[in-house]
This record gives C-alpha cells, sequence and structure tokens, in this order.
C-alpha cells in the first residue's frame, strides 16, 4: 500500500521524524528493495525501515518511502500499518515532520522553540 498523496519533501527531517518515534535504524539510499513483500510484485524506496530492526514488534515487511516528483511517499502493508503502525502513524509522522522543521528553521534563526500541546 502506497500513499502517494501523503508526501514529505525534505529526506533529512524525514529521517529525523522516524529516529523521534524511535526508529533509530533508517537505512537511505537509492531504489532499494524492500523486504518481506511479495516476490512478484518487489517495491523500491529510497529511505527504508527494515523489519527486523522493529524492536518489540513482528511486522510483515519493511516500512519504505519512495521519492517521487511530489516528495517521498510511504510503502507498508496495509495488516503493518492497521494492527502495527496504527492508523494514526502518518499523522503521527507529518507532526514530527513538522517539528523538525521548526527546529531547523529556529536554528537558522538563531532562535529557539516553545512546543506547546493544546488539546489531549
Amino acid at each position: 500500500m502506497s500513499f502517494e498523496s501523503e508526501v514529505f519533501t525534505n529526506r533529512e527531517l524525514l529521517v529525523e521524524a522516524l529516529k523521534e518515534m524511535g526508529f533509530e535504524d533508517v537505512t537511505v539510499g537509492e531504489d532499494l528493495l524492500l523486504q518481506g513483500y511479495d516476490k512478484r510484485d518487489q517495491r523500491l524506496a529510497d529511505v527504508i525501515i527494515r523489519r527486523e530492526s522493529i524492536k518489540n514488534q513482528r511486522f510483515y515487511g519493511d516500512v519504505g518511502f519512495q521519492k517521487t516528483k511530489q516528495g517521498y511517499s510511504l510503502i507498508v502493508d496495509d495488516l503493518d500499518l492497521s494492527y502495527r503502525l496504527g492508523n494514526d502513524f502518518l499523522k503521527r509522522l507529518q507532526t514530527q515532520y513538522h517539528e523538525a522543521s521548526a527546529r531547523k528553521m529556529a536554528k537558522v534563526l538563531s532562535g529557539s522553540l516553545i512546543k506547546k500541546t493544546v488539546g489531549k
């Protein structure tokens, strides 16, 4: 399953956001083969979280992000998304991505960042 409507334009910020979410072992390259998917429909990605590197969970396949014209889009097994990562994974990743972007901007401007949670 791929999510082409939800893209991340900056690879550095994407990797930082994934690490903030606890995915410490992120593989970066070009056209890397995703493991664990149907052998007849092999998928390629440029940013990968290998399934064996995810602690305390058994995933069906790697979690990947493939570079497109718009940015990096998520490639993940639908069962891994629903039962392992959670259906709100993209929303949580987008939040971490935007926070990483804000930290980068604050650093460029020699400023600071204050995080405030409103609501739940």
